[in-house]
């Protein structure tokens, strides 16, 4: 297990709970989160791109107080969803990733 750590833009809305740190399996492990995120075409670091732009985030209300769901964007524009843990200290651990259909344009 490895955790990298990454400092927030200062332009980034704040929100009460920041995640600053995150919790990343060996990338060898055959069921690991970092495995699980590149099945779905995710690379850890775009995951964590997303804890630095500006974001919304729910608790998951089918799992554990301490799950929750972010949809956010990486560096590059790509709109992501992803389930994580909270697991204190600004420490996060992803479990899993999507991507966000394109938003529709509005009708003028």
């Amino acid at each position: 297990m490895r955790v990298s750590k990454r400092r927030a833009h200062e332009e980034r809305n704040v929100p009460s709970i920041e995640w600053n740190k995150f919790e990343w399996d060996d990338e060898d492990k055959k069921n690991g989160n970092v495995q699980h995120l590149r099945d779905h075409g995710i690379e850890p670091e775009e995951a964590e791109e997303c804890f630095f732009h500006e974001y919304a985030f729910c608790r998951d209300e089918r799992r554990f107080d301490d799950v929750y769901i972010l949809d956010g964007r990486t560096d590059r524009g790509r709109r992501l969803r992803l389930v994580f843990q909270d697991k204190g200290d600004g420490l996060a651990r992803i479990f899993t990733g999507w991507d966000l259909p394109p938003r529709k344009k509005k009708k003028r």
